[in-house]
């Protein structure tokens, strides 16, 4: 079995990036575990489309992140997304048919990729966020905002195609740290959302 934990070594000291870094860490062991427990294949997909929907987003966070603060080695930390994004693209198929093989080699890579790019090549792309923050008295979270409402000011509507920026805040509705999604329109706790969808549900 692979080792899957995030450490306060794996922190890069960025909220919301933390924050999506130990869902990563988390999202991987359950897929590990799933395949060693013989799961049915309708949950082994599940799990596996779960670490992909992440991993995707999580990446395009990066990204955004990355060229909101000019970052000069954007390219060469975009490189190592991308590497991954193949890795799962070729694995995922193999995972899902049941190949343990393929497995074992997935969570081989995975693990080693996890451990090397958060300890190294994402606390470099953090130290120039925080650098460029305190120069330019600005935020992240702030960035985000304003950079899409004037995009939508510029065309007259908001966009509100994901995937978001996620950081983890506390909700007043729920009273408690939930994650979160930054759009347009500020911060919108994902819990509060999935409750209401449930409740317009229950009332049809």
């Amino acid at each position: 079995m692979r080792h899957f934990t995030w450490t306060p070594e794996n922190e890069v000291f960025l909220t919301q990036v933390d924050a999506e870094h130990r869902d990563l860490f988390r999202l991987a062991d359950e897929l590990q575990q799933t395949i060693a427990g013989n799961a049915p294949p309708a949950e082994l997909k599940q799990q596996m489309r779960r670490l992909v929907v992440h991993s995707e987003e999580h990446f395009s966070h990066e990204e955004w992140l990355m060229q909101s603060v000019k970052y000069p080695s954007y390219e060469w930390h975009k490189q190592q997304h991308d590497t991954a994004r193949k890795r799962l693209k070729l694995f995922v198929p193999l995972i899902e048919s049941g190949n343990l093989e393929a497995a074992d080699l997935f969570f081989e890579f995975l693990e080693g990729w996890l451990q090397d790019h958060t300890s190294l090549t994402d606390r470099m792309m953090a130290a120039h966020v925080r650098n460029y923050e305190r120069s330019h008295s600005t935020s992240a979270l702030d960035r985000w905002g304003v950079g899409l409402a004037g995009t939508a000011r510029a065309r007259g509507a908001v966009d509100e195609t994901g995937p978001f920026p996620r950081t983890v805040r506390f909700c007043k509705s729920c009273e408690q740290e939930t994650t979160q999604e930054i759009r347009s329109t500020g911060l919108v706790c994902l819990k509060c959302i999935e409750r209401s969808v449930s409740a317009d549900l229950d009332r049809d």
